[in-house]
């Protein structure tokens, strides 16, 4: 058996040990079908989650403008996009109008706070802020993330306490304005544990809980031939790792993956791993005595993911 340090031994190691479980809800047919699988599934497991919930329209089928970037169309054959996402929300905003997402499910949206886990706001149009952050002006950027809690009261009945930038992709001006909404952190960017961001020397009072992890569409295909030699991986890598979070995505273990999700919780139950919400995560952390280290964010790119992102250094 693996022992650390102080000799214990692994199975010694991991218990209390915890996970955060991200959920990004991006599509129509995630929020409406997605969601309910993934909330029977985080049921029978005892495992709670941070449910990011796209409020507005599903443009998804704007993705075809991604092509000529670099890894996009090697990543929708290596996930085979249009079975995964089915070709009604392939075409969603192109050829076939936008659907609104959470806005169009309230019950879902509601029920999901009902079963005891953890809501925030994930955009107001995903797509228009993964493409085009970086073109977006202040006021743009302001109107987005404002328009997104916003909706999301008016579901829910109380303001969002997080938000998680679409793709991992934020801005100096996201972040800034995101310091006037008294969220209790986000989860903007790829890192290694939670952090204060530092902006030109300022430091910031949001904490962000970065996402630790790789994701299943990152890694099927080109780490892992299977979703079951992902899962496997992902366990033990989470077991080593002091704050692990692990992103998930309605559409795929809400979906073609909701057999490997269930069997990954079993197995994570049965190592001593706890699967809990993001603030429960950070909560946690918190609760060593130890400040959050306070660290700049730049950008960068992951293996697997097309276009950069958003992260910790």
């Amino acid at each position: 058996m693996l022992t650390d340090d102080s000799g214990s031994t692994g199975a010694e190691r991991v218990v209390g040990h915890l996970l955060g479980l991200r959920i990004d809800v991006d599509t129509h047919d995630g929020m409406r079908d997605g969601v309910p699988s993934l909330l029977e599934t985080l049921a029978r497991h005892g495992a709670r989650g941070t449910f990011y919930l796209s409020m507005g329209p599903d443009r998804s089928g704007l993705a075809v403008l991604n092509l000529l970037r670099p890894g996009f169309l090697a990543k929708m054959r290596r996930t085979r996009a249009a079975s995964l996402y089915g070709w009604r929300t392939v075409l969603s905003g192109t050829l076939l109008p936008a659907r609104p997402i959470a806005t169009a499910c309230p019950a879902v949206a509601r029920r999901v706070v009902a079963e005891g886990h953890e809501a925030g706001v994930h955009a107001w149009d995903h797509r228009r802020w993964q493409d085009s952050l970086h073109r977006m002006s202040q006021s743009e950027v302001c109107r987005h993330l404002d328009r997104g809690r916003e909706a999301f009261a008016q579901i829910i009945g109380t303001l969002p306490r997080t938000f998680a930038a679409p793709a991992w992709y934020t801005s100096e001006t996201a972040l800034l304005h995101q310091e006037e909404l008294e969220l209790a952190f986000s989860s903007d960017c790829r890192g290694s544990e939670p952090f204060l961001p530092e902006l030109g020397g300022r430091v910031l009072r949001t904490p962000q809980v970065p996402t630790t992890l790789p994701t299943l569409d990152e890694a099927l295909g080109d780490r892992f031939e299977t979703a079951t030699g992902y899962f496997d991986a992902m366990l033990t890598e989470a077991l080593r790792a002091p704050w692990p979070v692990l992103t998930i995505h309605a559409e795929a273990e809400g979906g073609p993956y909701a057999a490997d999700l269930d069997v990954f919780l079993a197995k994570a139950g049965q190592a001593g791993l706890d699967v809990v919400t993001l603030g429960e995560l950070l909560a946690a952390r918190l609760a060593t005595g130890e400040p959050l280290s306070a660290r700049p964010m730049g950008y960068g790119t992951v293996p697997g993911r097309h276009g950069r992102v958003s992260m910790q250094l």
